[in-house]
């Protein structure tokens, strides 16, 4: 009698654990067809477009200020920023006086127009990254179902006041990366610690998780404070969770593809890389898009069931 009490048990779990199950399939079916049809509603594609026109845009001024910067790096670095040029271009190419020439007039020209150069790539960057900002809000107003919008002059100051957050973030992490690496660094020599593998792998895992860190922290401010109407912290946490892991898992993708497929010695190779960047971009704005779709579509579902709650 007792083993047929047991056996009963044991069925009755597994018939409520399958039914579970059977309703956490239901849920998370039902779920998918709903982000998919609001995604579908949304245009999000053709929002995706635009978000990855405006990346593109900024990348120009960037391209800009990072030649300025380099301008004023090199002589720092190099007593004879000329000459080490030429000897980089001459490892890699075939000597040539033509070429020679082009490298030590590039160099001299860089020099001479660094402080321009920066500065102009710096204003025309601060300008496309709040165009982008600007292409963000209206996805999000798209995304979270929003009427009210901020207006031509207080939009384009919120824009700014976003690059300037944004800004702020990018350098903090640079920093505390750096800073980080170097205590690690000093700390294995003065310990004496030879970098072994098990060693880098600890140290690449930590680089990670912190780099992880510093994307789900951005994605949770843009997602909460770029909408006209603030979203809960709810739902910022819950775009921002998928948007950082899919993204990461792209970036890490990308980056194999860079490091092992890559080639970069032919034409049609650094074509490729470049063409691949670009579609990253593009999948990277529809991620983005995608987090926002996803949580929006759990926050109906919440209230739906709460209100189905408290009709029963």
């Amino acid at each position: 009698m007792r083993y047929q009490t047991s056996a009963a048990k044991l069925a009755d779990i597994g018939v409520a654990v399958r039914a579970a199950l059977a309703r956490m399939l239901r849920d998370g079916l039902d779920f998918t067809i709903r982000v998919y049809e609001k995604a579908g509603q949304d245009d999000i594609f053709f929002l995706a477009g635009a978000i990855a026109f405006n990346i593109l845009l900024a990348a120009i001024p960037f391209l800009l200020l990072v030649v300025g910067i380099i301008g004023f790096v090199l002589p720092r670095l190099f007593e004879n920023p000329q000459q080490t040029a030429v000897d980089y271009i001459l490892s890699v190419l075939p000597a040539s006086k033509a070429l020679v020439l082009y490298a030590r007039n590039f160099v001299d020209g860089l020099i001479a127009e660094r402080a321009r150069t920066g500065l102009l790539g710096l204003a025309l960057f601060v300008w496309a990254s709040a165009r982008l900002f600007g292409s963000l809000r209206s996805v999000m107003k798209s995304v979270f179902d929003l009427q009210e919008d901020r207006g031509v002059i207080s939009g384009k100051i919120f824009d700014l006041k976003m690059v300037f957050v944004t800004g702020i973030l990018f350098i903090a992490n640079t920093g505390i990366t750096l800073v980080l690496e170097a205590v690690q660094t000093f700390g294995i020599a003065w310990l004496g610690i030879g970098e072994g593998e098990q060693l880098r792998a600890i140290r690449a895992a930590y680089a990670q998780l912190l780099a992880f860190f510093f994307t789900f922290v951005m994605f949770v401010l843009v997602y909460r404070y770029l909408p006209t109407r603030r979203t809960p912290w709810r739902i910022s946490l819950v775009a921002a969770t998928f948007t950082g892991v899919v993204w990461e898992s792209m970036k890490g993708a990308f980056a194999w593809y860079v490091t092992n497929v890559g080639s970069y010695t032919t034409t049609y190779g650094a074509l490729a890389t470049l063409i691949i960047l670009v579609f990253w971009i593009y999948y990277s704005a529809v991620v983005f898009i995608l987090g926002g779709e996803v949580a929006q579509v759990y926050e109906l579902s919440r209230i739906r069931r709460r209100q189905k709650e408290l009709l029963e």
